[in-house]
């Protein structure tokens, strides 16, 4: 018959095994997001200097004299 240590080690050891299954599925779902954002900053990069190019000239002159 199974004595406790025994079956507590078991529990243990499988909840470990379980445990190291889901972290690995964790860090490749979080390799794929990384990839996906990686993507999205190089597409909205080019959008982002344009935007400020534009932007750029509607600012005020703080220093510009007047007539």
């Amino acid at each position: 018959m199974l004595n406790l240590n025994t079956l507590l080690a078991t529990a243990i050891l499988g909840f470990l095994g379980w445990l190291g299954v889901n972290m690995v599925d964790v860090k490749t779902e979080l390799a794929v997001t990384h990839e996906k954002v990686a993507n999205v900053e190089e597409m909205v990069k080019p959008l982002w200097e344009q935007y400020l190019l534009e932007r750029s000239n509607d600012i005020a002159f703080i220093n510009a004299s007047s007539n």
